[in-house]
């Protein structure tokens, strides 16, 4: 059976008018999606789908928290998630990506697969900088094995000498 057969809109047997889907993706959902990054994950996605004559206006509210791993530690570490996407589809020749929010589908296409539109709007939604939060005391949750060794290796950084004569400059103003 398909995992992702859940998220096949049935765009050709929909009547004009609003419609609304919600969607719970969990650790499943990020294990079927080849070479995610994402190990596991709660978030709730509703999808509010408005057809009208000659197109269908997707909006996709998602909040959660994915995990993912540390870009300090490599340990897993959660990361909240929470924003929103338009699509607009569209009836053409054939499949094409008209832009980010504008997809052309073929007249005889009666289904839309949104998984991998999912996909895509979560990993956006991921910060670009993905570290464990600090504690209340302001120290780094990350593992602390991992940080001493990072320690260990990283080298102390002296400024180059010939710079120093620029520190006695002053400005006037």
């Amino acid at each position: 059976m398909n995992y992702f057969r859940e998220f096949l809109l049935p765009i050709g047997g929909l009547g004009l008018g609003s419609q609304e889907f919600d969607f719970d993706l969990g650790k499943e959902f990020f294990v079927h999606t080849l070479d995610s990054e994402i190990s596991d994950g709660r978030v709730k996605v509703n999808l509010k789908l408005n057809k009208q004559e000659g197109m269908i206006e997707l909006l996709f509210a998602i909040k959660g928290e994915v995990v993912v791993p540390c870009d300090r530690c490599m340990d897993d570490c959660n990361q909240a998630i929470d924003g929103e996407y338009r699509l607009i589809l569209k009836h053409g020749e054939q499949f094409q990506e008209e832009s980010d929010e504008v997809i052309i589908l073929p007249v005889d296409q009666h289904q839309f697969d949104i998984s991998a539109l999912l996909y895509e709007y979560i990993v956006l939604l991921i910060p670009m900088k993905r570290i464990h939060p600090e504690d209340e005391d302001g120290r780094s949750m990350c593992n602390p094995e991992v940080l001493k060794k990072l320690q260990a290796h990283s080298t102390a950084h002296d400024p180059d000498p010939r710079w120093d004569i620029l520190k006695n400059i002053k400005t006037e103003n």
